[in-house]
């Protein structure tokens, strides 16, 4: 069964329509993964029983652990994580992270819609799959910020809990998709030149 589902795939004519299914899929996952939080932060603290809970002195000591150690708590978005590195002046970091989790993956959508649409022109195609190739070799980038954050899951440390919001499972697939549309188009490019 396995065999006939790689026949189909690998078909010239299905491998196209597979293609830009999985380039629109994935730009339209993308744009919620910048829309959708990509994960919720909760912070708390584990009082001693010998500390008093008189007035609600722990909701009020978390508040202020929270506030003075600028803490992220709440839902966390992909582009204000990006601002906040920002604003924290962590303009390296700001930068790396922008590039590989916002453009490169907006710029292999875009690179692999051009390939598809123009795989009648030889001239550009050379240019286009050239481009694909470099784009793509950077394409574990996206894959290590998803693993990163699943890290940060299990971290139990520090009386932090984070829970993954749709914003992340969407940004994951879509960089799944489009690394099975590289797959498909390179594959295309390989056997056309031959």
């Amino acid at each position: 069964m396995l065999k006939n589902i790689l026949a189909v795939i690998y078909n010239k004519k299905n491998s196209n329509i597979i293609a830009a299914v999985a380039i629109i899929c994935s730009a339209l996952l993308l744009i919620g993964a910048f829309y959708y939080p990509f994960i919720k932060s909760t912070f708390s603290v584990d009082f001693p029983d010998w500390i008093p809970n008189w007035f609600s002195l722990h909701d009020e000591l978390e508040e202020w652990i929270v506030k003075k150690g600028k803490i992220p708590v709440g839902n966390q978005y992909l582009l204000g994580i990006i601002k906040s590195l920002f604003a924290d002046r962590s303009f390296f970091l700001g930068i790396i992270i922008f590039l590989f989790s916002v453009v490169f993956p907006i710029l292999k959508i875009v690179l692999c819609a051009v390939a598809l649409i123009s795989f009648q022109k030889t001239d550009a195609k050379d240019k286009i799959i050239k481009a694909i190739g470099y784009v793509s070799k950077w394409s574990m980038a996206d894959v290590f910020i998803v693993a990163v954050i699943i890290v940060m899951f299990k971290a139990k440390g520090f009386n932090f809990k984070f829970t993954a919001e749709p914003g992340i499972y969407f940004y994951a697939i879509s960089a799944i998709l489009s690394s099975l549309a590289i797959l498909l188009i390179m594959r295309q490019f390989g056997s056309e030149r031959a």
